[in-house]
């Protein structure tokens, strides 16, 4: 009897079991660019060991499931995988979205989900875009996208050019607070570390008026994204060695979701020594970096969201030994000299005088409530202390004596509200900003730029609307600000002078897209702008270590107006091609821009060129191009061209430092798994950087360098197992080992550019 009671339980839980383990978990797979199902996309269920393949409408179904918790793994080709924590307690439904390589062209920024905005042009590098170049600045990055270049000092200080402007006219977003460091500086590289980011958008429309209104040229935003919902930890560790400078670069990054808040933490650490022309060492062009950051969501309700977020970054930069002179007949020897002076035949890791040493610490609070799915009040604080030391090669034993030592102590408010309730979207809210700028004793010299509080308030609304087929926006902002400075006095005896000014700013933007049929979407984006100059260009007065030249602000220089106009159209033709034009026209009245003198000036620091700020009423014109066709299923053509024209409409001539032609072509091959190997690529790519033109030979102190051709490849795979994924990558740059100058390149006047680079990547994510 109870030898059959026991067959009877066993049998009653083994139905019981059975019953449970009948939960089905559907999904649909799209493309996050575009939108398009994507089919043929791999859902692998890790506990199970077991997966499956979507089909044509990106649908994919998993059966007989036991209640429980699961990680889900969807992948497709050119596409970051995703990992999705899921705890199964009855039927599911999911929608999945997958980025695709920065290539997609029509990228988006994915907030709450939101499609790209009326008219808005932008272009986005996703996660798998960023750890594929990971050790590579901010501004190498972007250089990659149509219609972005970058103006370097050297090696290893890169700033992006957007559609032909940079420095000020362009706001660069950490986490959604504008950067605010010591920005005005060609030598001046962003303090972000693009370790920390999931994604990072170039935004060139109406959107950008919520950023600030000194955005002529479009934001840059460095978005860390939000933490998964997974309370397992998870991370990666990447090391990347380059052979330029035998740098080496080492990050790691972890997260979690417990029981009281999410975190995460990434830390970064980079260090290399001198980098090499194709025929010399670029004597002390090494790097020493030093990042962490960290991240706290805690989610009180289902209507009440906050995130705590707080980076440190810390840089020091050795700048070309061979750029700082000591007489005037030295410095005319050495613009244009093949080989700079001080060149030394042996690779160096020290860092020497001069050099650059930057801190920046950024905290952020951000508080979000939801008074319903549609309607949502925002409060952000940010706070940002900046310190940059500059050291020159001084007398006697001064060179460890900071010639600039600058700090800069920034607050922000911004209370935004968010309605989504009707066809009609409005977002709006105000804003607030105190810089607070102070030169720190003990230099011996007087300060490039002065001490100075800028206060700053502002509002501004944001509007869109219409249908699927035709959509519109409309954006309007308002600041003023008050500038208060205290300047030393050029002239004995020394005194301190003070000066106050004060500016109204606007910016005024509309757009509206089209859908033409379901392959054409054309977008149109106008723009109005007023933008005030910065302390630099008001009140420069010195020695810019890191370009090696003196420059000379005006104090009289007045506000700009801008009007822009950017026309994009994104075409498909079939499923095999894709093309992409945006053509942007942008008149500028008052135009600041940094003319070089035809003066060599001779100081106790050396003897160096002169810069003179300026103004002319402009017209700046380009095109940008992107074309992508498929093969076949496993190969692919990318191609990128962008042009950009200036004149100064005031002395008929054209305008100086704005990117020269560039054209970019490459050819990706994807094979099918080879085993344990999935997605094997190879990549070959050439980019053409035509001569610039147009100038005239007073205008510049050294005709603009030849033309050159650079050949790059990469070739890279991953591998799987149970939870875990290796990538492995290596990429050759500048594969031909090139000698060449580039137009934009502030240091070209001394020396070549790096020749060949190979990096090592490997990536362990867990």
């Amino acid at each position: 009897m109870k030898y059959w009671l026991s067959v009877l339980f066993c049998g009653m839980l083994i139905t019981a079991h059975t019953q449970e383990c009948q939960l089905v978990v559907r999904g649909t797979i799209y493309d996050e660019f575009s939108t398009q199902p994507l089919d043929f996309a791999e859902v692998y269920l890790q506990e199970g060991e077991t997966g499956t393949v979507s089909d044509e409408a990106g649908n994919f179904v998993l059966e007989n499931l036991c209640p429980g918790d699961y990680h889900l793994r969807i992948s497709h080709v050119t596409c970051h995988p995703e990992r999705v924590f899921l705890q199964l307690r009855a039927d599911t439904v999911l929608v999945i979205r997958l980025q695709h390589h920065a290539e997609s062209i029509e990228g988006v920024v994915v907030t709450s989900q939101r499609q790209q905005r009326a008219g808005q042009s932008q272009q986005t590098l996703t996660r798998q875009e960023l750890e594929q170049s990971a050790g590579k600045s901010l501004g190498e990055l972007v250089s990659g996208i149509a219609g972005v270049s970058s103006i370097k000092s050297g090696s290893g200080i890169v700033k992006p050019v957007i559609q032909g402007l940079t420095g000020n006219r362009v706001a660069i977003l950490n986490n959604g607070l504008v950067q605010a460091g010591q920005q005005w500086g060609v030598d001046h590289a962003p303090e972000i570390d693009p370790f920390t980011a999931d994604r990072v958008t170039v935004l060139k429309g109406v959107e950008s008026i919520a950023y600030g209104g000194n955005t002529l040229g479009g934001a840059i935003l460095v978005e860390p994204g939000n933490i998964n919902n997974d309370p397992h930890l998870h991370g990666a560790a990447q090391y990347v060695l380059a052979s330029q400078g035998r740098q080496q670069t080492v990050s790691a990054r972890v997260e979690k979701t417990g029981a009281w808040a999410a975190w995460r933490l990434v830390g970064t650490f980079k260090e290399g020594g001198d980098h090499r022309s194709p025929d010399y060492w670029l004597r002390n062009t090494g790097v020493r970096e030093r990042n962490v950051a960290a991240q706290v969501q805690k989610n009180f309700n289902d209507h009440w969201f906050n995130t705590v977020y707080y980076s440190f970054f810390h840089t020091e930069l050795g700048i070309l030994r061979g750029a700082h002179i000591g007489n005037i007949t030295d410095l005319q020897e050495a613009i244009g000299r093949p080989e700079p002076f001080f060149t030394q035949s042996d690779f160096s890791n020290k860092l020497e005088e001069p050099r650059q040493a930057v801190t920046h610490h950024l905290l952020k609070y951000n508080s979000k409530y939801f008074f319903n799915a549609s309607q949502s009040l925002q409060f952000t604080y940010g706070g940002q202390l900046n310190r940059r030391q500059e050291y020159d090669v001084r007398r006697g034993d001064r060179s460890n004596q900071a010639a600039l030592d600058l700090q800069l102590l920034a607050h922000f408010v911004d209370v935004q509200y968010l309605d989504e309730s009707s066809k009609i979207r409005k977002k709006m809210g105000v804003q607030f900003r105190y810089n607070d700028n102070n030169n720190k004793p003990g230099t011996g010299v007087l300060p490039l730029i002065p001490d100075y509080n800028l206060y700053q308030p502002g509002a501004y609304a944001i509007w869109d609307g219409g249908s699927e087929k035709n959509s519109w926006q409309l954006g309007g902002r308002y600041d003023f600000t008050a500038l208060r400075v205290a300047a030393i006095s050029r002239d004995l005896p020394r005194r301190v002078e003070r000066f106050s000014h004060h500016f109204h700013q606007f910016s005024l933007g509309a757009g509206v897209q089209n859908r033409v049929g379901k392959s054409w979407v054309s977008k149109f984006n106008v723009g109005l702008t007023r933008r005030t100059p910065e302390v630099n260009e008001l009140y420069s007065a010195g020695l810019h270590q890191g370009v090696s030249g003196i420059e000379e602000g005006r104090s009289d220089l007045q506000p700009e107006l801008s009007f822009k106009g950017i026309w994009t159209n994104v075409v498909h033709i079939g499923d095999r091609f894709l093309l992409e034009s945006s053509l942007y026209y942008q008149l500028i009245d008052n135009f600041i821009y940094l003319q070089p003198e035809q003066e060599f000036r001779l100081t106790i620091r050396g003897a160096f060129p002169v810069f003179a700020y300026a103004q002319t009423p402009a017209r700046i014109a380009g095109l940008d191009l992107t074309a992508k066709y498929k093969l076949g299923e496993q190969l692919e053509w990318l191609g990128r061209y962008a042009l950009v024209r200036g004149q100064d409409r005031g002395h008929d001539q054209p305008l100086v430092y704005l990117p020269a032609d560039n054209l970019m072509m490459s050819l990706t091959y994807r094979t099918p798994d080879w085993g344990v190997l999935k997605s094997p690529n190879l990549r070959v790519s050439g980019n053409y950087v035509f001569e610039q033109t147009r100038l005239l030979p007073e205008q510049d102190l050294l005709a603009p360098p030849p033309a050159y051709f650079l050949l790059n490849m990469s070739l890279g795979t991953e591998l799987n197992w149970k939870q875990k994924t290796l990538h492995v990558s290596v990429q050759a740059e500048n594969l031909l080992n090139i000698r060449y100058r580039d137009y934009l390149n502030r240091l070209r006047y001394y020396a070549d550019e790096e020749g060949r680079n190979i990096r090592l990547n490997l990536r362990y994510e867990f």
